[in-house]
């Protein structure tokens, strides 16, 4: 296991400012004030090439942090020439939308130090983003001229390491940073993950410094050894360290719980909707930006059309169901102002850039309080803002657990992560992924892969058995007598074809007319639909035309009463802390 240590000490702002290469230290110096507190802990120790786990408040300056390092060496060798066409930073992301804001936030910068504080002799400095919806173009322009700075998530890596083109292009890299980690490691996408970090290991040259990044985790040290188990730089001489930079207790928090009707107790349950929607309204109308969480798309949907129907102007719903172009000018028109109230499930909870918002309005229990702090930060999410947030209770047993996540939440609670271990179906499926590369000795791959966190105590009999399946359903061949084993038939397709661990959702496109998609619809709620029947979407209402293969043609109606859908696997489960809090008000109470 790593050496953990925890620091805590905090650099001047002039010792900071000196370690950075003047055109860099000249534009922070122009764009900031001063470096904030977990960039005064935590960008030392990057400089010094600790890996690093940090753990600190939305809104603190992470990104930069985290970047930061990066970004002035790559500034310093493109002025002195050095600056290779290789991959130097990989940045994951666990979802493709915040992947493209970080390329759009990385950009901005490099192109205001090249403009304003660069020769013209230095090299640019580019950054790539590989994804499933990158271009195949953009792919082999990648393979010609690789970028910098390569932003992708836990399957693209999966594929870039299989790939024998693209895998040498990862020979020089330096940093890898892992964002929002706590998305991550409780699922088997980080599982996933983690063997592809066991894999980069042992087919590139370079020793990767790894920085993960998140606001809200517990337990710490678990998770930094989950970030560097597989890191090949233990020795002796030279142990492997991770260092743990967690900064707490930084941001003051403005939560308030609003009952929706002062006759909540006595008032029916499908009445309290109701009220609720009248209380976003007048708290919409009160500030400049509202956030507003409910825990399902059907409620996005049901919320955003109460709103319009109440008056209230200038406001939209973004859930994952709405067409990816749809969200995307959503976050745009938030982000530039012209929308007051963007209602959402969770597909808003993460780090993407929609602007400022100054209040966070959460209709029921998220039954987290990881998920809570998530969605609290979204309000004040800038350097040295405080979050704003209010919460409506949907029913009396709802306002019970969410007082209890309030003082949870006061009290400095945390939802403990729990991690996916030795998951034979994720290590199925690395296994053909390692059987593309080359053939494997099937010890050397038992080896590889219980250096990932998840499955360091996997059994040995427990990867024989997987062997043998992969085997008998000739996805592989082994040689016993040789201890190898190595790729059959079209296991490359195979694997190209379904690597992650994201299941297919069955769902139908929504078309319109023109051939624009608007949406999906899960499978079950389109087997009620008929032609003629009118249904909500993304807050706008369509009648169905013609239902062909798993393709929904609409077109826009008005004037009617909506049905509004449903998808299936929305329920939340209440955290084993959350229900502790609950447990112990109960007791006061």
């Amino acid at each position: 296991m790593p050496e953990i240590e925890y620091v805590t000490e905090v650099k001047e702002t002039e010792e900071l400012l000196e370690k950075l290469c003047p055109p860099v230290r000249d534009w922070f110096k122009d764009k900031f004030p001063d470096f904030t507190h977990p960039q005064k802990v935590a960008i030392p120790r990057i400089m010094d090439g600790d890996h690093l786990l940090l753990c600190s408040p939305t809104g603190s300056g992470k990104t930069l942090t985290a970047f930061l390092t990066v970004i002035n060496d790559l500034v310093s060798r493109s002025l002195d020439g050095s600056l290779d066409n290789s991959v130097q930073c990989m940045y994951i992301s666990p979802i493709k939308a915040l992947a493209n804001d970080i390329q759009k936030n990385l950009i901005g910068p490099l192109t205001e130090i090249k403009e304003s504080y660069l020769p013209s002799r230095a090299k640019d400095i580019t950054v790539g983003l590989r994804t499933g919806d990158t271009p195949q173009k953009e792919r082999e322009r990648m393979l010609k001229k690789p970028p910098h700075i390569l932003i992708t998530t836990p399957e693209s890596l999966g594929l870039a390491l299989a790939s024998k083109r693209f895998r040498p292009l990862l020979n020089d890299m330096k940093w890898m940073i892992i964002d929002e980690m706590h998305s991550l490691v409780p699922t088997k996408r980080g599982t996933h993950l983690s063997l592809s970090l066991a894999l980069m290991d042992s087919v590139i040259d370079s020793n990767v410094q790894r920085i993960g990044i998140s606001a809200t985790m517990e337990p710490l040290d678990a998770v930094a050894e989950y970030l560097v188990a597989s890191d090949s730089r233990d020795s002796d001489v030279n142990p492997q360290k991770v260092t743990i930079a967690k900064i707490s207790g930084s941001r003051e928090l403005d939560l308030d719980i609003i009952l929706p009707t002062p006759r909540f107790a006595s008032t029916p349950i499908k009445e309290i909707l109701d009220h609720n929607v009248n209380r976003i309204k007048e708290l919409v109308e009160a500030h400049t930006t509202t956030l507003v969480f409910v825990n399902t798309r059907n409620m996005t949907e049901t919320v955003v059309q109460k709103l319009k129907i109440a008056g209230l102007l200038g406001v939209e719903g973004h859930h994952g169901s709405m067409d990816k172009a749809i969200r995307l000018d959503v976050e745009q028109r938030l982000k530039n102002g012209y929308l007051r109230c963007v209602v959402s499930s969770s597909s808003l909870e993460m780090g993407i850039d929609i602007g400022s918002v100054d209040l966070v309005i959460q209709v029921g229990s998220p039954g987290s309080i990881a998920t809570a702090l998530q969605r609290i930060g979204r309000a004040g999410h800038q350097v040295g803002g405080i979050p704003r947030a209010r919460f409506l209770p949907i029913s009396p047993h709802d306002l019970l657990e969410i007082v209890a996540l309030q003082t949870g939440i006061l009290r400095g609670s945390m939802d403990i992560l729990k991690f996916p271990e030795n998951c034979l179906d994720v290590l199925a499926q690395f296994l053909i992924g390692l059987s593309i590369i080359k053939e494997w000795d099937i010890d050397e791959a038992y080896v590889l892969a219980t250096a990932s966190w998840p499955y360091r105590n996997l059994p040995y009999d427990d990867y024989i058995e997987v062997l043998d399946l992969l085997e008998d359903e000739r996805r592989i061949w082994i040689e016993w007598e040789d201890n190898k084993f190595g790729k059959r038939g079209f296991a490359q397709m195979i694997y190209y074809t379904n690597i992650g661990t994201i299941a297919p959702n069955n769902n139908y496109l929504v078309f319109t007319s023109d051939g624009t998609m608007v949406g999906q619809l899960s499978s079950s709620f389109v087997s009620s639909l008929r032609n003629g029947d009118v249904f909500l979407l993304g807050g706008s209402t369509y009648r169905v035309s013609s239902i062909r293969g798993t393709r929904v043609n609409v077109t826009p109606a008005t004037g009617f009463r909506p049905t509004i859908p449903s998808w299936t696997g929305e329920a939340n489960s209440r955290t084993h802390e959350l229900s502790q809090e609950v447990l112990e008000l109960l007791e006061e109470v």
